[in-house]
């Protein structure tokens, strides 16, 4: 029985894994990093920067879940 294996795919893998996965921790850390200096931020009574904040925890969360959703349709696509 003979292997067959798809050096291109195979390469293509070797980038795209790893970009995904940079891509993704680092959104979630967008949110995490927001959501936690919103709240101080608030605290203290800084509301021009709470809301910043949050708004990079909301950029964060839109890439986090574009990129989760990307990798989900380019898994499932037949080709």
């Amino acid at each position: 029985m003979t292997a067959s294996v798809d050096s291109g795919a195979l390469l293509e893998l070797m980038w795209a894994a790893p970009l995904a996965a940079i891509i993704v921790v680092t959104a979630w850390g967008l949110v995490v990093y927001g959501t936690a200096r919103a709240g101080e931020a608030r605290r203290d009574g800084r509301t021009a920067v709470a809301v910043l904040h949050v708004a990079m925890a909301a950029v964060g969360g839109t890439l986090f879940v574009a990129a989760i959703v990307l990798g989900l349709i380019v898994t499932s696509a037949k080709g």
